[in-house]
């Protein structure tokens, strides 16, 4: 496997850079959403380790109105899930992580994000 591809809810408010909230309500939505990432990459992997040393991510977001995060806020949002996908061994270390531009889909009636996460070399 060369790739492999998941698809998340958007990130919740709680975890934006922007967030004003208590900082319990914003961990256990943290925790919850590193959870599910680990989950889903498990998933997606079935029976095979990847342990990659280093690796790309592309991140397609959909949102459903015009509005929508700015690319930076975006990638920092989705720490959780970049961390998610270390704790299912998709990745060695996320240090070694690298998001690409992402890529910002509106008016979408099926919200969510997908990450495509590829080993590099």
């Amino acid at each position: 496997m060369t790739s492999l591809t998941i698809s998340l809810p958007l990130p919740p408010k709680e975890i934006r850079n922007n967030a004003r909230c208590h900082w319990a309500k914003k961990a256990g939505a943290v925790k919850q959403y590193r959870f599910q990432t680990h989950m889903k990459a498990l998933a997606a992997m079935g029976n095979e380790k990847l342990r990659w040393e280093k690796a790309a991510v592309q991140v397609t977001a959909y949102f459903p109105t015009a509005r929508h995060l700015d690319p930076t806020n975006l990638i920092d949002a989705l720490k959780p899930a970049f961390d998610g996908l270390q704790d299912a061994e998709v990745i060695v270390n996320d240090k070694n992580l690298w998001p690409l531009r992402p890529i910002i889909v509106t008016r979408d009636a099926n919200p969510r994000v997908e990450l495509t996460v590829s080993e590099e070399n």
